[in-house]
């Protein structure tokens, strides 16, 4: 748009001429609004030099009696009282183009959806009706005509996040034949609905759903997938945008890369100034050791046995020490990075210390819904610890998990392997039970 003053219509002498227009709508406005009333009112205000009420004022008799008031009294301006500008805005807009006047000296207000819709008493009805169309007719002496113009644009599409929404949208408009830029800030698209287990109501597999989805983002021609990427700056106006976008050192040649993983293996990569026969020597108290040689003894021969190895751990120390897992890599003869990279993966390692009882609030969407988040906050206060955390005495650790596998009881909390349907209100009773303390006052 740009300002088309020089091509306005304009009164006889330069002053500005309104009429208003007042539809009754059927009975949709007039069985609520006193629409005679309201048109009364509009003759009384600046700059109004005619007001009409109309049965329709959207019908073509409706139309041609604007068009004739406007070659006739020279009008400047229009306003019509009806209904919602979503259904007629455009009509009415047409009409006054059509009568010689710039389309955007028109205003309409809303007392239909905005007043007789929602109101039952007659005369509060009607003196909004009256506030709404004065200030219409105040609006439109200060419009100014405007002309359209086309301009060129760039039929390129930025979708910020790789989340399911994001995936979907770009994926939408790829198939149409735009181009499309996905900016993700993590190494990876899926956003959280690649942490769920199963999707609300239906309880289908988030997986199912998503990961067909991150396969065809990635292959589609159309789209280019930017992800450890952030987007910096946005300037220029629609049609024509710049973006600025921050990618993010990967470390990788990505035109090389197969996906093999095999760079896990190298990285993260620990120069050490000393080493004794090409290895690293590993420094573990004898007690810990020797609980560790016991574990491993126990998976003699097996193959693959990083896993269970980490779970006797786990059960062993409450947690994983980093000690033991250096010396896990070491008589295994396999990178650290591989074990930890499996001792990071499952939910159920630590690398900290667990507490004595070890509670497990479920965030999965059937426990989301009722009430999960307020008994994860009660549990917090109770506790005076944030989820992840042990207390101080180390008598709990607070954890959140995607799913516990028991939706019906929801919101489910496990403590000590102990299913239950905990509420807010129930968390003091149940923590002093467990601790053996008295509940606080």
């Amino acid at each position: 748009m740009r300002d088309g003053s020089a091509s306005g219509k304009a009164g006889g002498n330069g002053e500005i001429r309104i009429g208003v227009y007042v539809c009754h709508c059927g009975t949709n406005i007039s069985q609520t609004v006193d629409v005679r009333a309201v048109t009364e009112y509009a003759r009384t205000l600046p700059n109004v030099v005619i007001a009409r009420e109309y049965k329709y004022m959207c019908s073509d008799p409706g139309q041609e009696l604007i068009k004739k008031d406007i070659a006739e009294h020279d009008l400047t301006n229009v306003v019509v009282s009806s209904c919602s500008p979503l259904m007629h805005e455009e009509t009415f807009r047409g009409a006054v183009e059509d009568a010689g006047l710039n389309r955007y000296l028109f205003q309409m207000s809303n007392i239909r959806e905005q007043c007789s819709w929602v109101h039952h008493d007659r005369e509060k009805a009607t003196a909004k009706a009256k506030r709404l169309m004065a200030a219409a007719v105040r609006r439109v002496r200060m419009q100014r005509p405007l002309v359209q113009e086309e301009v060129p644009v760039r039929k390129e599409t930025l979708v910020v996040g790789g989340g399911i929404a994001g995936i979907e949208a770009a994926l939408r408009i790829a198939d149409s034949g735009k181009k499309v830029y996905l900016v993700e800030k993590k190494p990876s698209i899926g956003g959280h609905m690649a942490k769920f287990d199963k999707t609300f109501p239906t309880l289908d597999c988030a997986a199912c759903i998503l990961t067909p989805k991150m396969v065809q983002a990635g292959k589609h021609p159309n789209i280019r997938l930017m992800t450890w990427s952030e987007v910096e700056e946005v300037k220029g106006y629609v049609g024509n945008f710049q973006v600025s976008v921050r990618r993010k050192a990967r470390y990788v040649d990505e035109s090389k890369c197969t996906g093999c993983g095999q760079c896990l293996e190298r990285c993260p990569v620990t120069y050490q100034p000393v080493k004794t026969n090409g290895k690293v020597p590993v420094s573990i108290p004898a007690e810990m050791k020797e609980h560790v040689d016991r574990i491993l003894a126990d998976h003699r021969g097996e193959r693959g046995p990083v896993v269970a190895i980490l779970q006797d751990l786990n059960i062993e120390f409450g947690y994983l020490p980093k000690q033991a897992l250096r010396y896990v890599a070491e008589r295994l003869d396999i990178p650290v990075s591989r074990v930890y990279h499996v001792a990071t993966f499952y939910k159920a390692f630590s690398l900290t210390p667990r507490g004595e009882h070890v509670i497990k609030v479920c965030m999965g969407t059937a426990c989301h819904v009722r009430g999960a988040p307020r008994v994860l906050e009660a549990l917090e206060n109770r506790l005076e610890i944030r989820s992840g955390q042990t207390t101080k005495d180390r008598k709990f650790t607070l954890e959140t998990v995607n799913c516990l596998g028991a939706c019906a009881m929801g919101p489910v909390v496990v403590i000590d392997d102990e299913y239950m349907t905990l509420r807010p209100g129930d968390v003091d009773r149940v923590i002093s039970r467990i601790s053996g303390r008295t509940v606080r006052v």
